[in-house]
């Protein structure tokens, strides 16, 4: 039973890693695409 036990609590910190992992991966890739748009405006506004 605790071979079962340790392999579910591996399951889930592997998961949640992976989540965060693809979190971060889109805030960034966001950030990339809006990060242009950013730009343009704040050379437009000197």
């Amino acid at each position: 039973m605790l071979p079962v036990l340790h392999d579910m609590r591996a399951a889930f910190f592997l998961v949640v890693a992976l989540a965060m992992l693809v979190f971060i991966c889109a805030i960034a890739g966001m950030g990339a695409v809006l990060r242009p748009v950013r730009w343009v405006d704040r050379n437009s506004h000197r």
